[in-house]
């Protein structure tokens, strides 16, 4: 029964129609970039085995549950990945790897399908995770120069990703302990240029630089970042930059903050 009701939570439905953008992307692989509604595969294969899925308007099927955020029941996402070699048998969907989802507040029908043989992806811990808090935290060793950190978002949201920015954060606030920092930086950006997909404009309102960089910044201080060091700005239309993921999603690499530590 608690099963079943965690399914019904995680439930997702069928997309809505309008093409796609498919473009070719920098080390191989098309990006698509569209919008639609999730579709949960049930695999039962255990903790956190299920599928996350999207059709196209076309009806092309994707995987997208390799991405940093999973689908939201009832809402529709907007998808933006870079197709890639991997077989499809695991969830029965071309997969996209790297690939970002993004919660819209548009709802949708929700849907849930069966296994239909396909084993799923049971849950693997990351490579890299946040230590519990009782485990020492060591400072990385000098020499210390100028280093450069930047954690990205969500389209239209500032929140920040759970394990993914706590781990770029420790690491901040690392780095300039060790590194007696003088000055951190913070740079709160929005992707204020509007763009088409699928008919419908994608655009950040500018106001979300500011809570981007003031988000960071807080989580600084509480992680013991003297605030006399902080310098906290924000700016909006960021040209698009090589970090994430080698440059081959552009649009979501302008969601972003950037942390430059000076010793």
């Amino acid at each position: 029964m608690l099963r079943l009701w965690v399914l019904l939570l995680w439930a997702a439905s069928a997309s809505s129609a309008l093409a796609q953008e498919t473009t070719p992307a920098a080390g191989g692989g098309e990006l698509h970039t569209f919008v639609a509604c999730p579709i949960y595969r049930d695999t039962d294969a255990g903790r956190k085995s299920g599928c996350w899925l999207a059709d196209d308007p076309s009806g092309v099927r994707y995987d997208v549950s390799l991405g940093p955020v999973k689908p939201q029941v009832g809402h529709t996402v907007l998808i933006e990945g870079l197709s890639s070699a991997e077989p499809t048998t695991a969830c029965g969907g071309q997969v996209l790897t790297p690939v970002r989802v993004a919660v819209l507040a548009e709802t949708c029908t929700r849907q849930i399908i069966p296994a239909e043989s396909f084993p799923g992806r049971p849950y693997k811990s990351p490579p890299e995770q946040l230590a519990p808090t009782d485990v020492p935290r060591m400072v990385p060793p000098p020499p210390y120069t100028e280093k450069v950190f930047s954690i990205y978002f969500e389209y239209d949201r500032d929140f920040l990703i759970y394990q993914y920015s706590e781990l770029i954060l420790e690491k901040i606030m690392l780095y300039a302990k060790g590194s007696a920092a003088k000055r951190v930086h913070v740079e709160g950006f929005a992707a204020t240029a509007p763009w088409s997909v699928q008919g419908r404009l994608i655009r950040e309102p500018a106001a979300l630089a500011q809570s981007r960089a003031q988000m960071v910044a807080e989580a600084l201080r509480r992680l013991g970042v003297p605030a006399s060091s902080l310098v906290v700005e924000w700016h909006s239309a960021p040209a698009a930059t090589q970090d994430l993921e080698g440059g081959k999603l552009p649009e979501p690499s302008k969601r972003r903050v950037v942390v430059t530590i000076t010793p």
